[in-house]
């Protein structure tokens, strides 16, 4: 009777073991989460060989990771090894990601949970932002990693009502997946940061996409990926490039047309090939070439046909009233026309 009494208490301490687990997973606490997976799996408790792994690869260790799913999938549970295919395939993942934003493709593929419960300005989110970050260069990302996460949730269901918010939400992604690297979550790291990427296209934030992929790139260093911490430098200095274009816009034509046109033919339709035909036409107007700024003018009105932005009209009537100004008075007209017919 009393090694039943014994058998029983122990299944129940595991048991406690893996909720208590499964509670500290859900707060984020994974270093807290692995220590009682840990103990459940070594008693061989469900699957919970299989959430160790998760947890583990989470945390940047691949080794004892490794080590669960094998074990996981000799005790029937073949899920483990898809988990640490999976786990191998993700910095590769993001890097096909990063790819495509830096060329311009837009990936909008998720959304928030919930929709706001309270309109926030992006000048709000940017303080708490802020805020945040020097606590997190202050003190370090596990003294506020949690702390980003609730300025997280509260603010990411803003992108759904208000293209204004993409960059301040974007920057909590960002600071989310730099703190999270900081804690030494590296896999939880990667879709904050993806995330990020995302949001800075969505809004066109070439510096913003650059700054992400650099932090990338210190995190792939520090988990002894060279090579993909390469790649990840490299995407963020043709992000980078691409800022120093825009910026240069207008101060110094001549420079910003030889890096604008190389720019254009790498987007689709939408904004960022509206934005980019506009910046051309303007600096050919700087320049006096009237022709081919007419012909930017031509191709950008045709591109923002069907778009909103209120970024992109800005452009336009800045190209409009810059045409007027020079006496390019059928460049402003191609312009008109757009206004015209969306008013």
């Amino acid at each position: 009777m009393s090694e039943l009494l014994a058998q029983f208490e122990l299944d129940d301490a595991v048991e406690r073991q893996y909720r208590l687990g499964e509670a500290a997973e859900r707060a984020g606490r994974l270093r807290e989460a692995a220590v009682h997976f840990r103990v459940a799996a070594d008693q061989r408790l469900g699957d919970a060989a299989v959430r160790l792994a998760h947890v583990l690869f989470a945390l940047g260790e691949e080794p004892e990771a490794a080590q669960w799913c094998t074990a996981a999938v000799a005790d029937g549970f073949p899920e483990a090894e898809e988990l640490g295919r999976e786990n191998s395939q993700a910095r590769q993942r993001f890097l096909e990601h990063a790819a495509r934003i830096t060329v311009g493709a837009p990936t909008f593929d998720w959304l928030p949970p919930a929709m706001p419960s309270r309109r926030l300005s992006p000048e709000a989110i940017a303080a708490r932002t802020q805020a945040l970050r020097v606590l997190d260069q202050r003190y370090g990302g596990i003294a506020c990693h949690s702390s980003v996460l609730e300025h997280l949730a509260a603010v990411e269901p803003m992108i759904v009502v208000d293209d204004t918010s993409w960059t301040a939400v974007a920057e909590v992604h960002e600071l989310a997946g730099w703190t999270a690297f900081d804690s030494g979550q590296p896999g939880t790291a990667l879709p904050h940061f993806a995330k990020a990427l995302t949001l800075a296209r969505q809004a066109e934030n070439e510096a913003l996409i650059a700054s992400v992929l650099t932090r990338v790139g210190r995190m792939f260093l520090h988990h002894n990926a060279p090579d993909d911490a390469l790649k990840a430098f490299q995407l963020g200095f043709v992000a980078a490039h691409n800022a120093w274009a825009d910026r240069r816009a207008l101060s110094n034509p001549a420079q910003a047309v030889a890096a604008l046109a190389t720019k254009v033919g790498t987007y689709g339709e939408g904004r960022a090939r509206t934005l980019t035909l506009t910046a051309l036409a303007r600096n050919h107007l700087a320049l006096g070439d009237l022709p081919a700024a007419t012909e930017f003018a031509e191709e950008a009105v045709e591109s923002a046909r069907n778009l909103r932005s209120a970024r992109a009209e800005d452009h336009l009537r800045w190209l409009d009233q810059e045409a007027r100004a020079a006496g390019a008075f059928l460049l402003a007209e191609q312009i008109s026309a757009r206004f015209t017919r969306s008013g």
